[in-house]
């Protein structure tokens, strides 16, 4: 049975046809924000480290918000299959409660990063032969820059009003900064990025990796990272929730983009907004691979893990991490069948238009 599924853009559906997928042809590794869903990629994670997959392209962009910005951060690591099994647990094991605030949840998130993220991980990641980093966040502007949670939760709304009328709109409120490494400028943070370019020194990566995963409302926001125009840093998944930008612009490369579910939302805001979708030149190289409904059946109650399950076994944690770690070992079967799918080149009968 096939548990993955694939779609691509139109510029590289006739090449992955006729010749299957080439590592040496993927420029950029993309992943998307979405909380606990990242279990679910699991699994591809392990097989692309344990077969040092990307490392065959030469020079590989790791991009992300969120979740997926920590999964990225952990395969340019110095052991990336320890910083990701060790972001795993982490992340797994956190238990909050009702009493918990903004700023014991800030904290919490803190000791996630410094899990995965150790200090001897610092200059090889930096400066890493092959991987590149791009870490997106959202600087507040006006109420949504407020920590004062009624202010904050009055930016909030209206910037989702904004969202609805224009894709742009959450942009009054929220300004994209990502946070690069390498000597060189990513290809996509030039000519028509919207926003802000900022080098990643060993100063600021731990404030940008958990400002990228600083939910807004719920979590305390990250102040004047070192290096950045001063403000509040929130959740890079604003908007850049899934996938948002052309990262393969300038180059004839392949975006691999591991998702948790076929539909690919833009922006935070854009959830509820089912017309919303990614411009069509952001998806023109992306070759998307995403877990079937025969896999999703497996899953405890049929279903991904999310945010929600922290409240729904606030009472008993331990079976809800008991469920998360079945998720991350099924998810195995995801790496496994990926890895096999590209070896012996079945991919070109699998891969569908996005």
């Amino acid at each position: 049975m096939s548990y993955l599924r694939y779609k691509t853009g139109p510029s590289i559906l006739p090449l992955i046809r006729d010749e299957g997928l080439s590592p040496q042809r993927i420029r950029v590794l993309a992943a998307p924000a979405g909380g606990p869903k990242w279990f679910v990629s699991v699994g591809f994670d392990r097989a692309i480290i344990k077969s040092r997959f990307l490392e065959k392209s030469g020079r590989v962009l790791l991009a992300g918000a969120s979740a997926g910005a920590w999964r990225c951060l952990t395969i340019a690591c110095t052991d990336p299959l320890e910083a990701h099994e060790r972001l795993r647990i982490a992340y797994s094991r956190n238990v909050f409660t009702a009493e918990d605030t903004p700023e014991t949840i800030s904290a919490a998130l803190m000791r996630n990063v410094d899990a995965f993220l150790q200090p001897n991980d610092i200059p090889g990641l930096l400066g890493h032969p092959v991987y590149q980093l791009a870490i997106h966040t959202a600087r507040g502007r006006g109420p949504a820059g407020s920590e004062n949670r009624r202010t904050q939760g009055a930016g909030l709304i209206t910037a989702a009003l904004a969202n609805a009328v224009s894709s742009r709109g959450a942009e009054l409120f929220f300004e994209r900064v990502v946070f690069f490494s390498g000597l060189d400028t990513p290809e996509f943070l030039l000519d028509s990025f919207r926003g802000r370019a900022v080098r990643l020194t060993a100063e600021n990566l731990r404030s940008a990796a958990l400002a990228t995963g600083s939910l807004p409302y719920f979590v305390s926001g990250v102040k004047d990272i070192p290096g950045a125009p001063p403000g509040i840093y929130r959740d890079g998944g604003i908007i850049d929730y899934q996938l948002n930008q052309d990262y393969a612009a300038g180059t004839d490369g392949i975006t691999l983009f591991f998702h948790y579910q076929e539909r690919i939302v833009p922006g935070w805001f854009d959830k509820p907004l089912s017309w919303r979708s990614p411009a069509k030149r952001q998806l023109s190289n992306v070759l998307q691979v995403f877990p079937g409904a025969d896999f999703i059946k497996l899953l405890p109650d049929g279903r991904l893990p999310d945010r929600n399950d922290f409240a729904a076994f606030a009472n008993n944690p331990s079976e809800r991490i008991k469920r998360w770690d079945e998720v991350s070992r099924l998810s195995d079967i995801l790496g496994e069948q990926f890895m096999d799918d590209v070896e012996s080149g079945r991919i070109r009968n699998l891969i569908r238009p996005l």
